[in-house]
């Protein structure tokens, strides 16, 4: 969002007189640096997050975690990599707002298990609350990331002794935050939203993310900032510039997180309920498909997608109990718009004789079978192909559907709205193997 659609102006920058006093050696208090932030917004009607991490000599997602307390006290108005100032007209006839989390349940046989939601959490804000309004919680023994449901922030509890009555508002969305649309995920968004609404009677607010170098952060403080939000799916970035952000911003989110197709990195605190493919059971599938048509002789080639790790470690797996099957080769971090990376992959498949090949992801599998013919090599003539996480209607793929990746994220994020301390659950969905007839028997020898 530019000034123009928060109503800041055009192409203001940040304030070049505000003066903020050099921090302590032991850095600003949480306090006093929501203090500095008010201060500055006397001075100017907005305030963005890298001039005041700057001037506070703190961090970015600092900052945000400060806006986001003010904001839910009703002090400034949340935007777009920024704050606006509230005016004082704001606060007139605002009142305390408390959130009911209720919603329907009717029995479905894939989420039969799943108690009605009845979590109510008591928040302070005059305008937005976000992050499920208690931004302060203490760490416990489990949770999406070790926090649990005690207490409210102590500058919302002052908020609310100034209040006399309150206002009930229900908390009936959950967002969704998944790539733009390709390959399986607007189909993965639909089918959630079908099923929150006609199961939990749960409205659901859609964000588009991006396999590009784009910022997550600003997305996901746009849903968490919702009054009415429950909980975030998402499919985190793997790009190296917003990727560490993204989990960093994740662990600290108040709201239940589900993860899909995704794994955290390693080292990080947070822990999130997830769902994946099982793409380990998968490429078994696949080499038994190979083997069963009469293939020994196959290979494997990768791009760099987050879940070429997890094919890969399925690959090994097989290899390692061998079956009769022998790897010719194994090629990964291959583009699919780099014509060196396609060559280099059919010069292999030709000198080594390789009858069966497994490639991931579609866009290499596609480039291959055109240098291939070019190469006067078909498929499956000579050579078979089975693509992983495909859609190319030619060739046979291992995938799993956009409703199981849905009603498996939408279970826990339900189980983890009315427990949000019960242990961390990881779900695995074997992918289907659609046969299109890119695998030929043959006399491999």
């Amino acid at each position: 969002m530019d000034q123009r659609e928060s109503g800041a102006g055009s192409k203001r920058q940040d304030p070049a007189d505000a003066s903020f006093p050099n921090p302590p050696a032991a850095g600003w208090l949480p306090a006093q640096r929501r203090e500095l932030i008010l201060n500055a917004l006397l001075r100017e009607s907005v305030v963005r997050v890298p001039y005041l991490a700057r001037m506070m000599g703190t961090t970015e997602i600092t900052v945000r975690r400060d806006l986001n307390n003010l904001a839910r006290a009703g002090l400034v108005r949340r935007v777009r990599g920024g704050a606006l100032a509230v005016k004082s007209l704001d606060f007139q006839g605002q009142s305390a707002e408390s959130f009911t989390v209720t919603s329907s349940y009717t029995s479905d046989p894939a989420l039969a298990d799943i108690p009605k939601p009845s979590v109510r959490t008591n928040v302070t804000s005059k305008k937005k609350a976000g992050r499920k309004g208690n931004p302060d919680r203490t760490s416990g023994a489990r949770g999406t990331n070790g926090k649990t449901n005690a207490g409210v922030s102590s500058l919302a509890m002052d908020e609310a002794s100034s209040r006399d009555r309150a206002t009930v508002v229900r908390r009936s969305r959950i967002g969704v935050a998944l790539p733009e649309p390709s390959f399986i995920w607007p189909s993965v968004t639909d089918a959630i939203r079908r099923m929150a609404a006609e199961k939990f009677g749960l409205e659901i607010v859609a964000k588009e993310t991006s396999y590009e170098t784009f910022p997550e952060i600003d997305i996901l403080d746009d849903l968490a900032t919702d009054p009415q939000m429950l909980g975030l799916i998402m499919a985190p970035s793997i790009e190296p510039d917003v990727a560490p952000e993204t989990w960093q911003w994740l662990t600290e989110c108040q709201l239940p997180v589900t993860i899909l197709e995704r794994h955290p990195p390693q080292w990080l605190p947070g822990f999130f309920d997830s769902v994946h493919t099982d793409h380990p059971a998968g490429v078994r599938r696949g080499l038994q498909h190979f083997r069963q048509h009469g293939h020994h002789r196959v290979g494997l080639a990768l791009g760099s997608t987050p879940t070429a790790g997890d094919i890969e470690l399925g690959w090994q797996l097989m290899m390692k109990e061998g079956g009769g099957l022998e790897q010719t080769f194994l090629l990964k971090d291959k583009q699919p718009y780099a014509a060196e990376d396609v060559e280099q992959i059919v010069q292999t498949i030709l000198e080594t004789h390789t009858t069966a090949v497994l490639v991931h992801p579609d866009y290499l599998s596609i480039a291959l079978v055109q240098a291939l013919e070019r190469r006067g090599c078909h498929i499956p003539n000579d050579l078979s192909m089975i693509t992983i996480d495909g859609y190319t209607k030619r060739l046979t793929v291992l995938r799993s559907s956009a409703q199981d990746l849905a009603t498996a994220a939408l279970r826990l994020q339900v189980r983890r709205i009315q427990d949000p301390d019960q242990r961390i659950e990881h779900l695995y969905i074997e992918p289907e193997l659609i046969d299109r007839g890119s695998v030929a028997d043959t006399a491999d020898e």
